[in-house]
């Protein structure tokens, strides 16, 4: 969790960073959201330090302010909290988006991450990598099961940018779990070849990658 926040926080204040290695665990697995910190190209620069005048809500909103000016300190929810804020203020800016769905999914809120992520796939159906952070945010909200919304999303991700690791990862890991190798050897081979031999992810996906028959 503090990794994803950390990311998060590089988000929303526009630095640019390298890449988080993606953790390994029971609803991490590999590739969740492997791309959190450098995807989002480009400074997001002051989109926190702009306040909303005249909403309801105004001791919240007075929090909020009050946080978009210390990010480190943030934890993922806060984080979260100015993210929306940016992406109101900038509706149809997919870059707010995406640094939206990032935040909310880094406070464990995948349905709000797919809800931004499907925003910014509205304004950008292209965008293979938003295509991945919805099929990766339906996951987390499935108990890691990879239902066919996310699967359809995955195979978005690889039908607009071959080289989305993540999204690889997951349709091999669908066609594992339901007996079909064919697929799974053609999704991790490349995945495979992409990571350093010593890396344990790529010992961890030779050990399970069918054999060929």
């Amino acid at each position: 969790m503090r990794r994803r926040a950390e990311a998060a926080r590089r988000l929303l204040a526009g630095q640019s960073g390298t890449t988080p290695a993606p953790q390994t665990g029971r609803r991490d697995r590999l590739w969740v959201l492997s791309g959190i910190a450098a995807a989002t190209a480009g400074a997001l620069g002051l989109y926190v330090l702009t306040g909303s005048p005249g909403l309801p809500d105004q001791a919240y909103q007075r929090r909020v302010d009050d946080w978009s000016t210390r990010l480190e300190t943030l934890q993922p929810a806060q984080l979260a909290a100015v993210a929306a804020r940016a992406a109101q203020d900038r509706p149809n800016d997919p870059q707010a988006l995406a640094m939206l769905g990032a935040a909310r999914f880094a406070a464990d809120d995948p349905l709000g991450a797919a809800s931004a992520f499907r925003r910014l796939i509205e304004r950008e159906p292209e965008n293979a990598q938003a295509w991945a952070r919805l099929g990766e945010s339906l996951v987390r909200a499935n108990d890691d099961q990879i239902g066919a919304d996310a699967e359809a999303a995955f195979r978005q991700a690889v039908k607009h940018d071959p080289d989305q690791l993540g999204a690889r990862f997951f349709l091999g890991e669908a066609a594992l779990r339901r007996g079909d190798a064919a697929t799974t050897r053609a999704m991790w081979t490349p995945l495979i070849a992409a990571l350093d031999p010593a890396d344990p992810r790529r010992k961890d996906l030779e050990r399970r990658l069918p054999r060929a028959e």
